[in-house]
């Protein structure tokens, strides 16, 4: 009988140690699993910072986009104007305003790029420049002897109305306009004097034709660029 109560109750205290036990390794468990918690969620803070690093870096980037398109804008204002190419081609050709005349500016498209027509005349000589019109740059240049344009000519032939007064006529048509816009020649077309020229002015072509023998205007037409 003694024996039976000894066994009983040793197995009641072996239960005991042993529910005491696993209530422990519970309670560490879950301390454990409180501090993985805690510590995700330290670790989605330091997220969430990157997050807004990352925000910034972005808004800086965006910074750059701005400084570049002001860049280009920068560029594209650095264009050559009219008068810079009208320039150009005059110091080239080693002559001055006063020396030239019919002079024209023409902008043009040439292989995709932007370019400048200069003409103009110094006494029977006609010279040709093309010009960059974003640069500056010459690329092409020449000049040819014009001998219709002689005034030499017009004074052989001797007509009626001179050249001086053919040319004053065609330049009262034209308010504005000045010697150095015109171009003017004496021709001989069947028997009659005819003094054939042009105006280049303000983007304006004018062509026409005077009778050398009355001054009477035989054709006038203008042209815009």
């Amino acid at each position: 009988m003694r024996k039976k109560y000894f066994a009983f109750l040793m197995a009641a205290v072996i239960s005991a140690v042993v529910l005491t036990a696993c209530g422990g390794t519970g309670t560490e468990q879950n301390v454990a699993q409180g501090g993985t918690g805690q510590e995700a969620g330290a670790a989605g803070s330091s997220q969430s910072g990157t997050g807004q690093e990352t925000g910034a870096a972005g808004s800086s980037q965006s910074g750059t986009g701005q400084e570049s398109v002001g860049n280009g804008n920068s560029q594209g204002s650095t264009a050559v104007t009219e008068d810079q190419a009208r320039s150009t081609a005059l110091t080239h050709a080693g002559v001055t305003e006063e020396e030239i005349t019919g002079i024209r500016v023409k902008k043009d498209h040439e292989d995709g790029r932007q370019v400048y027509d200069v003409e103009f005349y110094v006494g029977n000589k006609e010279y040709d420049y093309e010009i960059d019109a974003s640069t500056g740059e010459i690329l092409s240049a020449d000049f040819e002897i014009e001998d219709d344009f002689n005034k030499e000519n017009a004074t052989n032939l001797n007509p009626a109305v001179s050249q001086e007064e053919a040319s004053a006529a065609a330049l009262a048509k034209v308010p504005g306009a000045e010697a150095k816009d015109l171009r003017i020649k004496l021709e001989e077309d069947d028997g009659k004097l005819i003094y054939e020229g042009d105006i280049y002015y303000n983007g304006t072509e004018y062509e026409f034709e005077i009778d050398a023998s009355t001054g009477d205007f035989l054709k006038w037409s203008e042209e815009r660029d």
